[in-house]
């Protein structure tokens, strides 16, 4: 594996992992005054507020100062802009790998994160989750929690329709027909919140190309792969496929993820290809008792051989000019212990990062961890370990072309290819 300075010639912003709704923001000042007092920030201010209330109840007397912009876009402008003003909090949400203006390796790149290897959690990192964490050996955020990209049921409209989760391929077409048969969308589609239209190629190319082969992502910064002649190929004539057979929801580049989410917690989709985490958004629009399974897309007819996509999905960072380092260093101690990854992965939805004797899954997470003890996930998601956010920007935007049926498959791979050589 390359070093990781060189590896900033291969790697990408996650766009998975990095998945938030757009939404407003509450903005504070830089640094703090008071040394019991943190300034933070992050997305999703409904699951973060919560690990903040646990490091505030586990260390009384400090409070936290957060700030909370639900949009990515928002938030790295607003970040990137403060960082260069000197006015950027003490600790903030940073994406794994590089490539992205608020990824790991490019902020550590930039001199504007502060090393982390003398911390106490630092030697409990995984070595692949700490690849993406790290530039040139040397660590610089906190990969604080994992997620998982697959197949999210509501087990009460399968039953429904007298149909059960797909194990392989052909099943998911199956299932397409029993769906419409019974006036029901197989997989509700989301794509008017363009980073939905990633997933579904995620999945797929998990069984085809990266699990099977997990050094797909060296073969191509050495030039020996491409996109158009690998099995990203399938993965778009399947999704093809699926288009054809009506798995989806009419209109899908004019929906969003809300609703997307709403077709499913309400019964109205049997499934959708989503991030782990978006399990919470589908029980807010659920009936009592509803109850969701996960299980990963099969892109082959090879049972007990399909793969999950996983990787990091937030990370935290702390501010090399954090005007309080000292208690920034004691949140991300919390944050990295048994008991806050416990919280963390709860309130989250997904799995702790490094390893915790307190942890309990849900039955979904178990079912991803049960699949990552028989090697049967991914170690990144795919755009972690890509050259430059262009590749992940052009997908999104020809995806809802190719939804559209404006494009091919292969011109969706021969324009990332493109964008790949020229980063």
């Amino acid at each position: 594996m390359k070093t990781h300075r060189s590896a900033l010639a291969v790697a990408a912003l996650a766009g998975a992992t990095a998945l938030v709704l757009s939404g407003c923001s509450t903005a504070v000042g830089g640094g703090a005054e008071d040394a019991n007092v943190l300034t933070f920030a992050s997305g999703s201010e409904e699951t973060t507020q919560k690990l903040i209330d646990g490091f505030e109840a586990a260390n009384p007397g400090v409070s936290v100062k957060a700030e909370f912009i639900e949009s990515d876009a928002s938030y790295i402008q607003q970040l990137r802009t403060r960082l260069s003003g000197g006015t950027a909090p003490d600790v903030f949400k940073v994406w794994a790998g590089g490539g992205g203006t608020m990824a790991t390796w490019k902020v550590a790149t930039d001199g504007l994160v502060a090393e982390l290897d003398d911390q106490p959690w630092a030697a409990d990192v995984p070595d692949n989750v700490r690849y993406v964490s790290s530039l040139d050996d040397k660590l610089y955020a906190l990969p604080s929690n994992l997620g998982a990209i697959g197949a999210l049921y509501n087990d009460q409209a399968l039953a429904a329709v007298g149909a059960s989760i797909p194990q392989t391929w052909t099943q998911v077409l199956d299932l397409c027909k029993t769906a419409a048969a019974n006036g029901k969308v197989a997989y509700a589609l989301g794509n008017k919140d363009a980073w939905t239209t990633q997933l579904i190629p995620y999945a797929l190319t998990a069984t085809l190309v990266y699990g099977p082969n997990p050094g797909f992502s060296e073969e191509q910064a050495d030039g020996s792969a491409t996109f158009s002649d690998s099995k990203w190929s399938d993965a778009l004539d399947k999704t093809k496929q699926m288009m054809d057979a009506g798995c989806f929801n009419p209109g899908p580049n004019g929906t969003s993820y809300d609703a997307q989410m709403t077709l499913l917690g309400q019964g109205d989709a049997l499934g959708a290809v989503q991030v782990s985490q978006a399990i919470s958004a589908a029980e807010q629009y659920a009936a009592d008792g509803a109850t969701f399974s996960m299980a990963p897309l099969p892109a082959t007819d090879e049972v007990g051989a399909q793969y999950y996509p996983t990787g990091v999905g937030v990370s935290f960072a702390i501010n090399a000019k954090a005007k309080n380092p000292e208690l920034a260093q004691k949140f991300l101690a919390y944050v990295a212990s048994p008991a806050g990854q416990k919280l963390w992965a709860e309130v989250s939805g997904s799995m702790p990062a490094l390893p915790s004797d307190e942890r309990e899954l849900s039955p979904v997470l178990e079912a991803v961890e049960t699949a990552r003890s028989a090697g049967l996930t991914t170690q990144y998601y795919p755009d972690q370990v890509w050259p430059s956010t262009a590749v992940q920007d052009g997908l999104l935007v020809d995806m809802q072309r190719f939804y559209n049926g404006e494009i091919t498959g292969a011109t969706v791979l021969e324009n990332m290819d493109e964008a790949y050589k020229a980063s």
